[in-house]
């Protein structure tokens, strides 16, 4: 026996064997063990069989301080005697362990419970265990699976769509489904308008009718299918994503005016470009030197010198005033003001902006009856990045800063 390990302490939970011996190896338990049952009957005629000796077999199983154990299983032989018997002889098999397996099959649950809800890496519990990666994560997808498999839309009131960048391929898209309470409910290949189609029309008709809202990007391929397909559905404009498209319109009047102004792309030292971020911020968080900074960039010689800078600014900041509005009566004065900035100012990228804001204004201003918003389908994304990322060992997330992972309900395994 090896100092301070019980060999039965080991293998408690595997019923129906017993231990003959124990030996560290190299770091390694190395286990003997056999079935404790003697009398055995032929599966197809019941006579009692006649063994034929033994062989051993390896399997692996659950770890021991930090040390990977095998075991060597000494497995019967059994012949029928019966001469009219078609069976004549096979090898013993417990439900513990399953034929030609590398893993105990406690061992298997547990590599996929360690992966799956304690969010380790493939790597490193294939690693503890002593075997190679994909032995595990063999049992990660098949215990996952299931579960995945059991979600729906079943109970979702409030129904979230984003699609997020899983490869860095055209064909690495995929659009993730989450319930707006944090559930993630499915997550589909591609970003097409006829793959959400067909996964809303995989859904029983009674449950679709139950889906009250659908946050979205302001995007056509969302909207038509939840037109046809979720008919009780309130659709609302996810605010963080219009802000992000008006930010996006800042961006690109900041450019087009550096290669106006200074004929190249922003360097060190341009105005323009070292306000670039500050250009980003919401008003409320710009403090006196921000401001002292942002109209010494305007004023400058090679910084503004048409005012349309400063007037996306200010349109983006007008969008985000809609979303902030504390009444519906509010928001929709404040989006009229925004028309009005963008018909005065005639700059073309707001004046796109503004032909989007005003294609999607019921939408938008739903918003103001739900206050939903597409958060957690990010978060959602996110999570299935990072348990990917985990799966092929990588240790980092896709996330700086101090944001904090919420996990989901049920365990993504099986959405690698």
């Amino acid at each position: 026996m090896v100092d301070g390990i019980e060999p039965a302490a080991v293998l408690f939970g595997i019923r129906g064997f017993r231990v003959l011996a124990s030996v560290e190896v190299e770091g390694e338990v190395w286990m003997l063990v056999e079935t404790t049952t003697d009398v055995v009957g032929c599966p197809e005629c019941g006579v009692r069989a006649v063994s034929k000796g033994r062989r051993e077999t390896e399997v692996r199983d659950l770890a021991v301080g930090g040390r990977p154990v095998r075991l060597r299983w000494r497995k019967r032989r059994w012949r029928c005697p019966e001469p009219a018997c078609p069976n004549g002889s096979w090898t013993e098999t417990h439900a513990g362990i399953r034929p030609r397996a590398v893993l105990t099959e406690r061992a298997r649950r547990w590599a996929f419970g360690q992966v799956g809800e304690k969010g380790r890496t493939v790597a490193e519990v294939a690693r503890e265990l002593g075997v190679g990666w994909h032995t595990v994560m063999d049992a990660v997808v098949e215990f996952g699976t299931p579960l995945v498999a059991e979600l729906s839309l079943e109970g979702v009131s409030a129904l979230g769509m984003d699609e997020h960048r899983w490869r860095h391929r055209p064909e690495g898209w995929a659009v993730g489904f989450c319930d707006l309470d944090g559930r993630l409910v499915e997550v589909i290949p591609g970003r097409s308008g006829a793959g959400i189609s067909a996964y809303l029309r995989s859904q029983p008709r009674h449950i679709r009718q139950r889906v009250e809202w659908a946050s979205i990007d302001p995007w056509q391929g969302y909207l038509t299918p939840i037109r046809r397909l979720l008919p009780n559905a309130q659709v609302v404009v996810d605010h963080f994503h219009l802000i992000r498209l008006a930010n996006q319109v800042v961006t690109e009047v900041r450019q087009r005016t550096q290669q106006e102004v200074t004929g190249h792309r922003g360097r060190k030292g341009d105005p323009l470009f070292g306000i670039r971020r500050l250009l980003l911020r919401g008003r409320q968080r710009l403090e006196g030197r921000h401001w002292q900074r942002l109209e010494a960039a305007f004023d400058h010689p090679q910084g503004d010198l048409y005012d349309e800078v400063a007037s996306a600014w200010t349109a983006k900041e007008l969008v985000r005033d809609v979303y902030a509005a504390p009444t519906m009566i509010q928001a929709r004065s404040r989006l009229e003001t925004f028309y009005a900035w963008a018909d005065d100012v005639d700059v073309p990228e707001v004046d796109r902006l503004a032909r989007t804001v005003r294609r999607w204004e019921q939408e938008v201003l739903a918003y103001h009856h739900s206050r939903l918003s597409n958060a957690r389908t990010e978060a959602a994304n996110l999570i299935v990045e990072k348990l990917r990322r985990t799966g092929h060992g990588f240790r980092n997330g896709p996330v700086r800063g101090r944001g904090v992972w919420v996990m989901p309900r049920r365990p993504l395994c099986g959405c690698f």
